[in-house]
């Protein structure tokens, strides 16, 4: 559901903006009394809901069309380029608009013109970001279809409340909204500009260079912040209005000579603009908390609960008691190997607390590597492909399911061989200061800072020079059997 909502703000949330304080530039040329405002601000709705229709068809219709990505990005590349062309000819005819009042004519087509073309580039925007987030994984009537459909349905209303206020608010300080409009227009001229540039270079049709592909990059660096910018904006309009807005205290005062209808009717007029303050101030927060929300939570991937430090004891075993680990809960923990790698492993009760049964795994896949898990509610949820694990399968072997860790169970304890741990090093990449010793030489070294290094049946081993390394590599085999030796690790586990 988050995803649909800011989704839907930042695709649409920029063509709304800029359509809005055209709009409100319409209507203050047009304003010579309250019922010529409100005449003129149903003409614009009657416009823009045609206009909006005819933007997601034709933006719905391109992105179909477009078979394959080559199309795809030229489609875009056409989009982008009307884009511009609409605004640039929506900023120079304001001015005439707000001078002449017989322009507002000529500014309607222009109106529906910059609404239809600017809706199209965010619908076909919209529908290639949602290709790879579904409204529903099933067929059928679901929650997540639901929320999904219910999320869109909510930013659109929401992104209609945010247009409405826009243009009322740039209809009473027009010059503020002329210089707002030009820069939003500038604000997305530089990502249309940049997304132009890339579809030329992908395609063939401009020629690659460090300067166009500099230039390309910065732009999408900074694409994602637009939308912010442009929401900066609008709460400098905001700002702006609410000064020039009447205060209803202060006329209570200023009038109190004047006729009781006369003073009645400015203080509903002062009461009515701070309800289109707080209207505008209502949508920008909900729509800035939406895209932060997103942005900053529910976008970043999950992250792996903390795991516990384990060394090997006397007899070079892991002992962890049953009952610290019999809840339900996963318990994950890591231990480091011999050559530094950090292995980790977690159990979990299988069943319930009257019916034990222990599973303990490599916190890895034979598949997806070494991501891990994590657990959500009653769920074991794969990081790296999103797969619900059935619980009461994990230390099995096969499909997407943790690696099973051999093990046994003596005097309430799971116990886990050095051996066994040793052999899990081949699963895991990361590797941590450890001190090792080069097998050929006998000397003592950091693995990290080793200048060689090779791997012999999946254990790396560390060399303090080329001729030790040669050694070894031409004789794995008879350097390879000393014994194992618990790693001594300059590494912490975070707090």
């Amino acid at each position: 559901m988050s995803f649909y909502l800011a989704d839907m703000f930042r695709a649409f949330g920029p063509a709304t903006f800029i359509a809005a304080l055209y709009a409100g530039l319409l209507l203050k040329a047009a304003r010579t009394t309250l019922a010529a405002e409100e005449r003129l601000r149903r003409h614009l709705t009657f416009i823009a809901v045609p206009a909006l229709i005819a933007g997601i068809a034709i933006g719905a219709f391109a992105f179909f069309w477009a078979d394959g990505a080559a199309a795809l990005t030229e489609a875009k590349m056409v989009m982008e380029g009307a884009c511009l062309a609409a605004a640039l000819l929506a900023i120079l005819s304001a001015p005439f608009a707000l001078r002449f009042s017989a322009a507002r004519f000529v500014a309607l087509p222009i109106f529906a013109l910059l609404v239809a073309i600017l809706t199209a580039q965010a619908a076909l925007v919209f529908a290639d970001d949602t290709t790879t987030h579904a409204l529903t994984a099933t067929s059928v009537l679901n929650t997540e279809l639901i929320l999904n459909v219910l999320a869109v349905v909510i930013a659109a209303a929401a992104l209609g409340a945010f247009a409405a206020a826009v243009s009322h608010a740039a209809s009473r300080t027009p010059l503020i909204g002329l210089g707002l409009l030009v820069l939003a227009v500038l604000i997305e001229a530089a990502v249309w500009g940049g997304d132009v540039m890339l579809g030329l270079l992908q395609v063939g049709w401009l020629q690659v260079t460090s300067a166009r592909v500099s230039l390309v990059a910065k732009a999408d660096y900074y694409a994602e912040a637009a939308v912010y910018a442009e929401l900066v904006l609008a709460l400098i309009l905001g700002a702006a209005f609410l000064l020039r807005a009447p205060r209803p205290a202060v006329l209570s005062d200023d009038l109190a000579g004047q006729a009781r209808t006369e003073r009645r009717k400015l203080k509903a007029f002062a009461l009515g603009e701070r309800r289109w303050f707080r209207g505008l101030a209502a949508a920008m927060t909900f729509i800035v908390a939406s895209m932060l929300y997103y942005d900053l939570y529910a976008s970043q991937p999950p992250r792996l609960s903390e795991a516990t430090p384990v060394s090997v004891d006397d007899q070079g075993t892991v002992r962890i008691p049953i009952d610290q680990v019999k809840d339900g809960t996963l318990h994950r923990f890591a231990y480091v190997s011999s050559d530094g790698h950090r292995v980790r492993f977690f159990l979990i009760n299988r069943f319930d607390a009257e019916h034990v049964a222990i599973g303990v795994v490599y916190d890895a896949c034979m598949i997806c590597g070494d991501k891990g898990y994590i657990q959500r509610g009653n769920e074991i949820i794969c990081i790296a492909c999103n797969v619900r694990i059935f619980v009461p399968s994990i230390g099995k072997a096969g499909g997407c399911n943790p690696i099973p860790l051999k093990h046994e169970e003596a005097n309430g304890d799971i116990v886990i061989a050095q051996l066994e741990l040793e052999k899990g090093a081949r699963f895991f990449s990361e590797v941590v200061s450890t001190d090792v010793t080069d097998p050929v030489t006998g000397e003592p070294l950091v693995n990290t800072d080793a200048p060689f290094s090779f791997e012999f049946e999946g254990r790396t081993y560390y060399f303090t020079g080329e001729d030790s390394y040669d050694a070894f590599r031409d004789a794995p085999e008879k350097y390879s059997h000393e014994p194992l030796a618990p790693a001594r690790v300059s590494w912490q586990p975070e707090d």
